[in-house]
C-alpha cells in the first residue's frame, strides 16, 4: 500500500508539472489541452482522468500548491521585527527573484490567477503596505489604488521576465525601486531599501528557502 501511494503521488506530481510547463508555453493564449498535457507527460488520457477531471482542475490544484509554497517561503524568510516598509520591499523583490530563478514558475503564475490583486497570496504584502502607511514611510490616499499599483507592476514584471532569456539584475531592482517611488518614497530612499532587501535575501535565503539559488551566478536557472 505504501508503494502504491508513493507511485500515485509521483504520477500526480508528474501530471501537475506537465500542466504547469504546458501552461507556461501558452504565454499568448489560453490553457493547454488534455492532449498537450498527456503528450508532454507521456501518459494515456485514461491516466490523466484517474487524477483530474479536467485541465482546469489540475491548474487550480497546482496554483493552490504554489500559493501555499510562496506564502511559506515568505513566512520562513522574513523577520517579523523588520520595519514594515522593508518587509514590503523584501516581499516584492522575492517574487521577482523567484521569477528569474524559475522561468516556468514565472510564466505559469503570470498566466494563471495567482497574481490577482485581491488574492490570498498578497495578503501579507498588503498588510505590510498598510503598516508602512501608518509609519509614514509611504504615502497614498487610496489603499486599492496603492495595491493595484504594486501588484500590477509586479505582474507585468513577472510576465516580462518569463519571456526574457536573460533577465537583468538592473531591471529587477529598478522595478522594485519604481514601485516604492510610486508610493511616494524618495528615489534615494527607495534605492537604499532595495539594496537592503537584496542583501537580506541573499544572506538569509540560502538557509531558509529550499528553492533558492543566487540568480546572477552561472547555472542559477534550472
Amino acid at each position: 500500500m505504501r508503494v502504491a501511494k508513493v507511485r500515485r503521488e509521483r504520477m500526480a506530481a508528474r501530471l501537475l508539472q506537465s500542466v504547469m510547463e504546458c501552461y507556461a508555453g501558452h504565454i499568448q493564449s489560453g490553457p493547454p489541452t488534455v492532449e498537450e498535457v498527456i503528450a508532454h507527460a507521456d501518459v494515456s488520457r485514461a491516466t490523466f482522468y484517474k487524477y483530474f477531471n479536467s485541465v482546469d482542475e489540475a491548474i487550480e490544484k497546482r496554483a493552490s500548491e504554489l500559493v501555499d509554497e510562496m506564502i511559506d517561503s515568505l513566512k520562513g524568510l522574513v523577520d517579523p521585527q523588520m520595519k514594515p516598509v522593508l518587509l514590503f520591499t523584501v516581499s516584492v523583490h522575492l517574487f521577482l527573484l523567484r521569477s528569474v530563478l524559475d522561468p516556468i514558475w514565472a510564466a505559469f503564475v503570470a498566466r494563471s490567477d495567482l497574481l490577482k490583486a485581491d488574492g490570498v497570496l498578497f495578503e501579507g504584502l498588503v498588510l505590510h503596505l498598510s503598516k508602512s502607511l501608518a509609519d509614514r514611510d509611504v504615502a497614498f490616499s487610496d489603499s486599492e489604488a496603492a495595491r493595484t499599483l504594486a501588484i500590477g507592476a509586479m505582474r507585468e514584471a513577472i510576465r516580462s521576465i518569463a519571456q526574457t532569456t536573460e533577465p537583468r539584475r538592473e531591471f529587477v531592482e529598478e522595478v522594485t525601486t519604481m514601485i516604492l517611488i510610486g508610493l511616494e518614497v524618495a528615489r534615494e530612499d527607495a534605492r537604499l531599501l532595495v539594496t537592503e532587501a537584496t542583501i537580506f535575501i541573499r544572506g538569509a535565503a540560502p538557509d531558509r528557502l529550499t528553492w533558492w539559488r543566487d540568480p546572477w551566478s552561472a547555472g542559477a536557472k534550472p
